[in-house]
């Protein structure tokens, strides 16, 4: 038993293995996070306290993807694969231990400045609809959940070191336990109403210093260690910055978009506006990542190994399984979520504060955001074989011309659709985003040798 389980966490997968693993792994946190947001809409409902903890995860997400999250991961990852091929684990070790020490440095200055803006943020930027007393609290939950980022830095470095190595097991570990401190959160505020939305708020808090303690134990399985390093700057940190920089602020347009859709909900004719985008966004959430972020993250290692190669042949094979994999994924999943949202939404959902006129809502937006399934995986994985071949800036000009697109797009409609503007805009904007990135990428694939070396 003891071996098999050191197998199923520290093992080498295939990109098949590692898609399995990892759609499992995304199904037991879909089960934990359909748990978590049921209790969550039983306990606070579509409210102010709803309302102000979603709205108050925008500046924290948008800083994660900016510098930690996906977008280090992804920028780490070619320069890694090529430092381990070419000089060996030791200069990989020295290499991640100079990343963790400078991002470390500069997300703690990035979150003192935040805590001290955030109400400024709160009501000038991300929710201009709010009430005083919801601005208040959005901008104590917000204080709250920017210090996740302290150990966001670290959690990223620690699965780009696993995930070189196709060590999928750990990283899939953390994503099962993503929810459980913050169920635990909820319940702390049904026992102690006096704790409110502040509990939830704290799990997530308690969340990444989880994740940090389990993938240290990966570290160590492989020998490698992390050091504060005082000599951080080298060509190899420099190739990560040239692509993390644009991979960052590619993601931080992405998810300005959602600080874009936030607002918009929160001058919507529907008071439930923003739980009910926030609740739709949740379930096609699940499709995307067992279709699209799935295969990525399996198949990210060897796109990258390949294009440091050189195997131009062998990277456009595995794209093109990848992407075939995606689409048999999703088309059925998006299928369902369209024609049958309103019964899912009614079954997981409507109970306690979150009615039915709530659940209506939610089951409107959600058949509109299903429409763009198959863009937002294809685009998930392009952006990963573009990434492999050290290309963040394609990402980054589509999405801002994506995102301005969807901004104006919006505005227009707003008025007379409502609500229904954001999704509609997002699915149309998202699939022109995607139908470039294809031509894009292929066109750099062409240009690559034909056979393999």
């Amino acid at each position: 038993m003891r071996r098999v389980l050191g197998r199923l966490l520290f093992g080498e997968y295939t990109v098949a293995q590692g898609t399995v693993l990892f759609i499992g792994a995304f199904l037991a946190s879909a089960v934990l996070g359909i748990v978590r947001q049921a209790l969550f809409n039983e306990q606070f409902g579509t409210g102010d306290d709803a309302n102000a903890f979603v709205a108050a995860f925008r500046l924290p997400e948008t800083i994660d993807r900016l510098i930690t999250g996906g977008v280090l991961a992804g920028a780490m990852m070619p320069v890694l694969v090529g430092v381990a091929q070419r000089e060996g684990v030791a200069a990989e070790a020295l290499l991640a231990s100079r990343v963790a020490t400078l991002i470390s440095a500069v997300v703690l200055v990035i979150v003192a400045v935040c805590i001290a803006a955030t109400p400024w943020f709160v009501r000038s930027v991300l929710a201009p609809g709010f009430s005083d007393e919801a601005v208040a609290l959005c901008s104590t939950v917000t204080r709250i959940l920017l210090l996740q980022l302290v150990f966001g830095v670290l959690t990223t470095v620690l699965i780009a070191l696993l995930n070189r190595r196709n060590q999928f097991g750990l990283t899939a570990l953390v994503v099962v336990t993503g929810n459980l401190t913050v169920i635990a959160g909820i319940l702390v505020a049904r026992a102690v109403p006096a704790v409110g939305i502040i509990g939830p708020a704290t799990g997530h808090v308690a969340d990444s210093l989880l994740h940090v303690l389990l993938l240290l134990g990966g570290l160590r399985r492989n020998h490698v260690r992390l050091q504060p390093r005082r000599d951080v700057a080298d060509r190899h940190v420099t190739a990560v910055l040239r692509l993390l920089v644009p991979g960052g602020l590619s993601s931080a347009v992405n998810y300005a978009g959602g600080i874009i859709d936030t607002a918009f909900a929160s001058l919507a004719r529907e008071p439930a506006a923003i739980s009910a985008l926030h609740n739709a966004t949740l379930l096609v959430g699940l499709p995307l990542r067992l279709g699209g972020i799935a295969l990525a993250q399996a198949a990210y290692p060897r796109l990258a190994s390949y294009a440091e190669r050189g195997d131009g042949a062998a990277l456009r094979r595995l794209l093109l399984t990848t992407l075939a994999a995606s689409m048999a994924l999703v088309l059925p999943a998006a299928l369902v979520l369209a024609t049958a949202g309103r019964d899912l939404v009614r079954i997981l959902f409507e109970r306690g504060r979150f009615d039915a006129e709530s659940g209506a809502l939610t089951a409107l937006l959600l058949a509109y955001l299903a429409c763009g399934l198959p863009s937002y995986v294809a685009t998930e994985l392009l952006g990963r074989a573009l990434g492999a071949l050290r290309d963040t800036v394609t990402p980054l000009v589509t999405n801002l011309a994506q995102t301005a697109a969807r901004a104006a797009l919006i505005a227009w409609w707003l008025g007379s659709l409502g609500a229904s503007a954001i999704p509609l805009a997002f699915v149309l904007t998202s699939t022109a985003e995607t139908v470039v990135l294809a031509l894009w990428t292929w066109s750099r694939l062409r240009c690559m040798p034909a056979d393999d070396p």
